[in-house]
């Protein structure tokens, strides 16, 4: 979807409203019981992850509007508070760490680096490293999630994890 002025916005609202869809439809399949494991839910999330990142590093640089940011923003959070199982009220920093889901910002950002450089072996688990670096540090200097960080302060021994 492309618009008069190549600001991706209508891609970005089709895109959003395209994966909102979808998780209203995987959150029917995945109640928020224990019966279904949070790595079953995070796969089927990972289907409305791919509806939001398609094409991301054509229309990455959109992200420097905020309002297309926090649209992304939104939409991925849902999905995430559906692989968490925790309450709305929960910040988007925290619920990307509680559900172990790199926030979607930082999912584009690695995209258009690895589009970037495609023809480089090796480059996708590279820039995932860079992309967890680069996470980590927002974490770290985040002003809101002060209570969560003092419980989760290292993302990458929190998402590697055995279970739970």
């Amino acid at each position: 979807m492309v618009d008069d002025k190549l600001t991706f916005g209508s891609h970005i609202d089709y895109a959003c409203k395209k994966a909102a869809t979808t998780i209203a439809a995987l959150s029917r399949m995945m109640s928020n019981s224990s019966a279904v494991f949070s790595s079953r839910r995070k796969l089927l999330a990972s289907v409305a992850t791919s509806i939001l990142r398609y094409g991301g590093p054509v229309w990455s640089e959109a992200l420097g509007t905020s309002s297309y940011r926090d649209k992304l923003e939104s939409t991925y959070r849902l999905m995430c508070l559906r692989v968490a199982c925790v309450y709305r009220t929960v910040s988007y920093e925290a619920i990307c760490v509680l559900a172990g889901m790199m926030p979607i910002s930082i999912i584009v950002k690695e995209d258009e680096e690895c589009f970037d450089q495609r023809d480089t072996r090796g480059i996708r688990t590279a820039r995932r490293s860079t992309s967890m670096t680069r996470w980590q540090r927002e974490w770290s200097n985040s002003t809101k999630v002060r209570w969560t960080y003092r419980l989760i302060p290292d993302i990458a021994g929190w998402i590697e994890r055995r279970h739970g």
